[in-house]
């Protein structure tokens, strides 16, 4: 496992497709996020597509932390998720 400061280096968009095929791309979007409300993102109606376009634009829009390990993957406080990856 690794650690990446996504401020430094942004997740590359094949990961987040990874994420985004394995736990769909709305696990991704941080719907509480300051970026999100700046943005006016609440106000508008996205599929799928256009979620992934603006995550892959904008890394601040991420639910974090991301964490894949080996074919498992987790996204934020998921904690049946975490209580998987950890068990």
């Amino acid at each position: 496992m690794s650690f990446v400061d996504i401020t430094v280096r942004p997740p590359a968009p094949t990961e987040l497709r990874r994420f985004a095929q394995r736990l769909g791309p709305r696990t991704l979007l941080d719907s509480e996020s300051a970026a999100f409300k700046a943005a006016g993102l609440g106000y508008l109606s996205m599929d799928d597509t256009e979620v992934m376009e603006r995550v892959v634009a904008d890394p601040r829009l991420l639910r974090l932390p991301l964490v894949r390990a080996g074919d498992r993957f987790v996204v934020g406080p998921d904690e049946a998720g975490w209580k998987a990856l950890l068990g």
